[in-house]
């Protein structure tokens, strides 16, 4: 987690990390980061706060104070941040084409190899965890991002839902194994029909 991209492609031959902005269709990628990149560590940690930050920075913050001091973070944020970890955390860094995180202007897509080792119902359900890399998982909780109550998905539906955004989509892939999930930032018909409705 806390290495340098060089040692740990030693023990992770398959090792890679790769986040992709596309938000102008007339460029490749409006911005890249990759851990082999040789202009940052590389690392797990790293590339977390590196990418948490890149996908937040179109996230609107509502002027909420609490205590006199102004509260920057809301559902969405946390949201985002267990998804980002739920996505290292469950990556099986032997596996194929590494994690790869591609942010278009309307969906963030998060992309890891390996199945869902509970099934994708019941990591949709939640209530039940088995993190592919319990180690990371635990440095993860020491710095308070993330928990071990298979709850994080689940979660990621709700605030999804309290936001009018479309709802996520979770893909499976064999052959190499490969878990995907899609957040939408578009509203969902459902939504718009009930604002057509109000109105």
């Amino acid at each position: 987690m806390f290495g340098d991209e060089y040692n740990i492609v030693r023990h992770f031959p398959e090792y890679f990390l790769d986040y992709r902005e596309e938000l102008d269709p007339t460029t490749r990628w409006s911005d890249r980061l990759q851990s082999s990149s040789g202009e940052w560590s590389g690392n797990v940690c790293d590339f977390y706060f590196r990418v948490y930050n890149k996908i937040i920075k179109d996230i609107k913050v509502p002027f909420k104070m609490v205590g006199g001091e102004r509260i920057d973070d809301t559902p969405v944020h946390k949201a985002l941040r267990e998804a980002l970890a739920n996505c290292l955390i469950n990556a099986d860094y032997h596996g194929l084409r590494g994690v790869v995180i591609r942010k278009e202007p309307d969906k963030l897509i998060l992309a890891n190899p390996g199945y869902v080792r509970t099934g994708k119902k019941q990591m949709r359900l939640g209530g039940e965890s088995d993190p592919r890399n319990k180690a990371l998982m635990k440095m993860f909780n020491l710095i308070n991002i993330g928990e071990r109550a298979g709850s994080g998905v689940p979660n990621i539906f709700n605030v999804w839902a309290d936001e009018g955004w479309e709802e996520p989509v979770i893909e499976e892939r064999f052959d190499p194994d490969r878990t995907v999930l899609s957040l939408s930032f578009k509203k969902s018909d459902d939504k718009k029909t009930a604002i057509k409705k109000r109105r």
